[in-house]
């Protein structure tokens, strides 16, 4: 977050170094100069509370999704635990049976050697 804010601030004073520059550059006279300084001044003022502004509104949705995003990944994360619990529920009559035909193929199968040795 320091990274952000510190380049935020570097755009913010460039912009304002390089705005001094070219007005001080500029070939107009010092009432006119300081008629742009203030006029400059006031719409670098509205731009700077327009962009806290715009970063306020954008930090404070980004909070909001990420809360919400933490409630649904919480709640996917729940029904999925709950469909686990009632498939393995399901099947656990199947895998009983299952069992038992196994049981009875490999049964199945001793015999049919047996029969086939005589």
């Amino acid at each position: 977050m320091s990274k952000g804010r510190s380049l935020a601030a570097g755009l913010l004073v460039g912009g304002v170094i390089g705005g001094v520059a070219a007005l001080l550059s500029a070939p107009t006279s010092g009432k006119e100069l300081r008629r742009q300084l203030k006029a400059n001044c006031g719409t670098f003022e509205d731009t700077v509370k327009r962009l806290k502004h715009d970063g306020i509104a954008l930090k404070e949705q980004v909070v909001k999704t990420a809360r919400e995003s933490a409630e649904i990944i919480k709640d996917v994360g729940s029904e999925l635990q709950s469909s686990i619990k009632e498939w393995r529920e399901e099947i656990k009559p199947h895998q009983q049976d299952l069992k038992k035909e196994l049981a009875d193929i490999e049964e199945k199968i001793q015999q049919l050697e047996k029969t086939l040795q005589n």
